[in-house]
């Protein structure tokens, strides 16, 4: 464990170098690496978990912006260009999504690697209004492909690592078994925390009278 935890912090800072966002990866191979040491119990579970959550998911987020900051506004792939709103509306896309997964992983025997397989092909399908789930057909099979990749190892890692830090005590809790209809519950959960962040988004906007 202790050069896995090495390693991955060696790749963490090379990603946040090369290609900030993917810097997650290695980040949640490194918070795995340390799982034992890190568990927390039960008690407040929901206010932990989301609490990590959206921690987590905004470090992402403020990953994406430094992977952005080299190009022009117009193009950056954000919420928003300008950085400190892009973190203020990303608050309601990532709240969301761990409220989703703190409720799942409670009832359900989901694991650390259901939800990274479950996040990231999730991410692949919403990730720019589906634009790089049809990446294939616009750009060509292997650029495609590549999009894949690199969106899978960003929204996975993120949606994953908050259920580290409870691997043991979610031991000694009942939950029902997972199955596949519970996986395709957690993809339709998914959009939904994607439509009320939109709505908390739009509510934003009106509020601090973005353009």
């Amino acid at each position: 464990m202790k050069k896995v935890a090495v390693v991955s912090l060696v790749l963490f800072c090379v990603f946040l170098i090369v290609v900030p966002v993917l810097a997650i990866f290695p980040l949640f191979l490194f918070v795995w690496s340390m799982q034992s040491r890190i568990q927390l119990d039960f008690n407040h579970f929901y206010r932990k978990y989301i609490a990590l959550g959206l921690l987590f998911g905004l470090f992402t987020e403020f990953l994406a912006v430094l992977d952005n900051l080299d190009s022009p506004p117009e193009e950056r792939i954000l919420f928003h260009p300008d950085p400190a709103t892009d973190l203020l509306l990303g608050i309601g896309f990532y709240f969301f999504i761990a409220v989703v997964w703190a409720i799942l992983v409670k009832r359900y025997t989901f694991t650390v690697k259901s939800i990274f397989v479950i996040g990231g092909v999730w991410g692949v399908v919403a990730e720019q209004d589906m634009a790089v789930l049809l990446s294939p057909l616009t750009y060509g099979v292997v650029s495609g492909l590549f999009s894949y990749v690199f969106v899978f190892l960003v929204y996975g890692p993120f949606m994953a690592i908050p259920a580290l830090f409870f691997k043991e005590s979610l031991c000694t809790v009942e939950r029902k078994e997972r199955k596949f209809r519970h996986a395709v519950i957690a993809f339709v959960l998914l959009f939904g925390a994607w439509v009320l962040a939109a709505f908390y988004m739009i509510i934003m906007y009106v509020v601090l009278g973005l353009s």
